[in-house]
């Protein structure tokens, strides 16, 4: 999961909080909200929060030099459309391009939202019932039933629900319903399913390329060993316990980090988690070089990695994310495991009462 986050050319430009002294109280403010700065909250009248006809005009002599300034550095642009370039699709690690992709669909705003006391009940509630219903839709509902008969095709479909949510990233018509459901806002989440849908979404192409091919490196081994509907359970959980800790993250460390998320980042790690913990002496290669010590050592090594990533918050990654997902991943694991115990043991129980 990713951070898009707020580049440098939003001081540069002069976007100063009190460069317009607007009362915090005041109806412009409550109405507008953190729409202020753009594009089209820079053509509604300024009523409250400008005082006298001098200081009228030199604020609104600002306000068309920062207009300018805008439609110079073409952010916040409401009307243009979006272009792609595929040499952009690989530079998803640039800000701006982050940046960019964010603007897009700002314009998009709605009055309701959800408490996070909310979103962690109806998560955990969503948890609840995925591990609990799983194994019944995957063995009574078609065409669930057909994922439990072949469990490859379970990922396969999850790799073709990114690639088509990636592709509506690419059409403006569907912003204002991706915006709702597919991204991970911190803010104010605007629906409690994008807890799910933002695991399934992607806006740069190198993003989902190396989230896909670690779902296809571990998935497809993982899926046949556990089968369809345990595999489900612990990608979904993964993916929401991924949310919630995105979610809980900069309230417990106190900071204001606001910028919305995806990626399915916390269900893979979830992923690659379990598949450590059962499997620790698997071995792992990073691209073509192998890991020493085996898929567990790698495991921990990246778990340390993300820790840090929340402690000194470096980088664009959504390291708390990708912590919710690991332990998730280790969770599901060790339920695994201790279930394999207890079915050889009684195994072994039935055999002995025949000698």
């Amino acid at each position: 999961m990713q951070w898009l986050k707020y580049p440098p050319e939003y001081s540069r430009l002069g976007l100063k909080r009190n460069m317009l002294k607007i009362p915090v109280g005041s109806q412009y403010f409550t109405t507008c909200g953190k729409n202020f700065f753009l594009s089209n909250g820079l053509r509604k009248p300024l009523v409250s929060s400008l005082f006298g006809p001098k200081m009228m005009l030199g604020k609104l002599n600002q306000l068309k030099l920062l207009k300018a300034n805008f439609t110079s550095k073409r952010l916040f642009s409401k009307g243009s459309p979006f272009k792609s370039r595929w040499r952009d699709a690989f530079r998803g690690a640039d800000s701006r391009s982050r940046y960019n992709s964010l603007n897009r669909f700002q314009q998009y705003q709605y009055n309701d939202g959800n408490t996070i006391g909310k979103l962690t009940f109806v998560g955990l509630s969503m948890m609840t019932g995925i591990f609990i219903l799983s194994p019944y839709v995957f063995h009574y509902i078609p065409p669930f039933t057909h994922f439990e008969r072949n469990p490859t095709h379970l990922v396969y479909a999850i790799l073709g629900i990114n690639a088509g949510v990636f592709c509506l990233w690419k059409l403006p018509r569907s912003w204002r319903y991706l915006q709702r459901y597919m991204l991970l806002e911190k803010d104010r989440m605007y629906s409690k399913w994008a807890l799910i849908g933002s695991a399934f979404s992607h806006q740069e192409l190198w993003h989902l390329g190396m989230n896909m091919l670690a779902l296809w490196s571990f998935g497809t081994s993982l899926a046949t060993m556990l089968g369809a509907s345990n595999f489900f359970s612990l990608y979904m959980n993964s993916a929401i316990a991924g949310s919630l800790f995105s979610v809980w993250y900069p309230r417990i460390a106190r900071i204001a980090m606001m910028s919305p998320s995806l990626g399915a980042s916390g269900a893979l790690f979830g992923v690659f988690g379990c598949f450590s913990y059962l499997l620790p002496h698997a071995k792992i290669l990073l691209f073509v070089f192998p890991i020493p010590g085996g898929a567990w050592v790698a495991f921990l090594g990246a778990a340390a990695w993300n820790a840090a990533g929340c402690v000194f918050r470096w980088g664009s990654f959504d390291y708390a994310a990708h912590l919710g997902g690991s332990l998730m991943g280790v969770l599901y694991g060790y339920i695994i495991s201790e279930l394999a115990k207890k079915q050889r043991e009684k195994r072994l129980q039935s055999l002995t009462r025949w000698f």
